[in-house]
């Protein structure tokens, strides 16, 4: 029994060594707006997926730290501006391995230990101006322990700084041990050196600033601004790769990658050094392997001196625009172009969208439509019930004018389709001189009563009163009316007729006004036939 018992116990002890008590999977959370986006910052260990495209508008973005996954599922974050660097630093090193505190910008502020794949980011912008060290890019300001796969970015940064250590990269400013593979960059990369007194560490690169890590079979398009007082790493790729080769048991490269780089710069220094290439501005004792690269285009200007190398170099340029709407498939963009310089580039980048057009049978007022919706872009297409509209009820018209002593009526018709929807009497008009017929008075009553206190009829039913007289010879001698001939009319005789919706009290009286006795009527309209309507998702039983 004490073995059983101690197996047991054993058992259980295992399974809390491999289940830990309270662990759960974390699940993957869908992104499919802005805000959404934000919720990033509430758990930033957790996994993500986006399930719809983002335009992030005009708002300026926060950048946020992030150590967990993120699936781009093929959707594109598009219009992302970022103005102001995080609060979160971390520590780079420049070249000779001193270290600084920096802050950071882009989408996230700072990654470790992530994973980031399938992301495209379109029309990134990022402009900051900073006193302290500080690096940019368009995914992440740092990324350590991370890797990036099957990424897409287009993106513009901008970094005007007066500290010794920073740089700007396209998708990345300070790599530390991460690998990027199959991803797309398309970057402007400008960098604005504006302290004259300290030496700046300047990195500037497509892929990343500086840093280390494996880049594998992307494709990179770079243009690079830098103005420097200080020392220049510029590379297609990468401004700085800075660790001896071989990390973890891996040999480091940048390989099967093709390039496309124009890098215009001045470094202002007594020790001109001046670094820029196609692949690695300054690659530290040849420790990264370039293997396979295919390098499309490279050209630079260098200056000692300090020239402008802005992309933009008039003072005060004047753009022309030209809109590109948006396809099926594809993002529509505003294209703006400096009539003096020439310089051009491209923003305000909306989302694709069908152009449907409408054929079919369209609803009317009482039958349900078939409607056929095309795009006349791509030929896409779908079909859909149409429910009828309703009547529309029109204006009041008069049919027959009332006359004297004659009544008239008038007619609700539909304002769409001219069905007769209410039909209702005019009072006729009271006679200028009245034919007084002689009553033969045999006695007048001496009590009236009405068996009804109270009555309800339809539009267009009728309904005899009973009336009782004392004495019951008396009934020749009675008279009635109506308080509303309008709502109902009552004959001589005692018979009313319900003629328009409402309420009247009818008035039974002796010729000589001495007794009386009432009733209270109700007109209610006719009910309506029940009809069956289909609707686009069940069917609907209305009356």
């Amino acid at each position: 029994m004490v073995k059983k018992l101690c197996a047991m116990m054993l058992s259980l002890l295992m399974l809390g060594m491999t289940f830990p008590l309270g662990e759960t999977k974390s699940k993957t959370v869908g992104i499919a707006t802005r805000e959404d986006l934000m919720r990033i910052a509430d758990d930033p260990d957790g996994s993500y997926v986006l399930t719809a495209d983002i335009d992030m508008g005009s708002d300026p973005w926060t950048p946020v730290a992030f150590s967990g996954t993120l699936d781009g599922a093929g959707h594109t974050i598009a219009n992302l501006a970022v103005i102001e660097t995080s609060e979160q630093t971390a520590v780079t090193t420049d070249g000779n391995s001193l270290a600084y505190d920096s802050v950071f910008a882009g989408l996230f502020s700072i990654v470790e230990n992530a994973e980031i794949k399938n992301l495209r980011l379109l029309n990134t912008k990022i402009t900051i101006e900073t006193e302290q060290c500080c690096f940019i890019g368009a995914i992440a300001g740092y990324a350590e322990n991370t890797t990036f796969s099957g990424c897409s970015v287009t993106m513009r940064g901008s970094l005007t700084v007066s500290a010794q250590d920073a740089g700007v990269g396209g998708m990345i400013g300070y790599l530390k041990a991460g690998e990027i593979s199959d991803s797309t960059v398309e970057a402007e990369l400008q960098f604005i050196d504006i302290n004259e007194t300290v030496a700046c560490e300047e990195f500037l690169g497509g892929v990343y600033a500086c840093g280390y890590g494996e880049v594998a079979r992307c494709t990179v398009f770079t243009r690079g601004y830098a103005e420097i007082y200080g020392y220049a790493h510029n590379g297609g790729v990468a401004g700085m790769f800075k660790l001896p080769h071989r990390y973890q048991g891996k040999y480091l490269a940048v390989r099967d990658t093709a390039i496309d780089a124009e890098i215009r710069f001045f470094e202002v220094t007594k020790s001109k050094r001046a670094y820029c290439d196609p692949v690695i501005g300054e690659n530290k004792a040849n420790d990264c392997y370039l293997t396979h690269n295919q390098i499309k285009h490279f050209d630079f200007t260098y200056d000692a001196k300090a020239v402008p190398k802005r992309p933009d170099p008039c003072g005060n340029p004047s753009y022309t625009t030209v809109v590109t709407e948006p396809s099926c498939s594809e993002w529509g963009y505003t294209t703006y172009t400096c009539t003096t310089c020439g310089y051009s580039y491209r923003d305000d980048y909306t989302m694709p969208a069908h152009k449907y057009r409408q054929d079919g049978e369209s609803a009317t007022c009482t039958q349900e439509g078939h409607a056929l919706f095309v795009c006349e872009l791509c030929g896409d297409s779908y079909s859909a019930i149409v429910p009828a509209t309703g009547h529309t009820p029109g204006e009041w018209t008069v049919t027959k004018e009332p006359g004297p002593g004659t009544e008239g009526e008038e007619t609700l018709t539909c304002a769409e389709c001219g069905e007769v929807l209410e039909t209702r009497v005019i009072a006729a008009e009271a006679t200028a001189a009245p034919v007084v017929t002689p009553v033969i008075v045999r006695e007048e009553p001496k009590s009236i009563r009405i068996d009804e206190s109270a009555i309800e009829v339809l539009v267009g039913e009728y309904y005899t009163l009973h009336v009782t007289a004392v004495p019951l010879e008396a009934l020749e001698n009675l008279r009635f009316e109506s308080s509303d001939p309008s709502v109902a009319k009552v004959d001589y005789t005692g018979v009313i007729k319900g003629l328009y919706p409402g309420a009247a009290t009818i008035r039974a009286f002796s010729a000589d006004g001495t007794v009386e006795a009432t009733c209270s009527v109700l007109v209610s309209p006719v009910p309506q036939k029940e009809e069956e309507t289909h609707s686009l998702f069940s069917w609907l039983r209305c009356g």
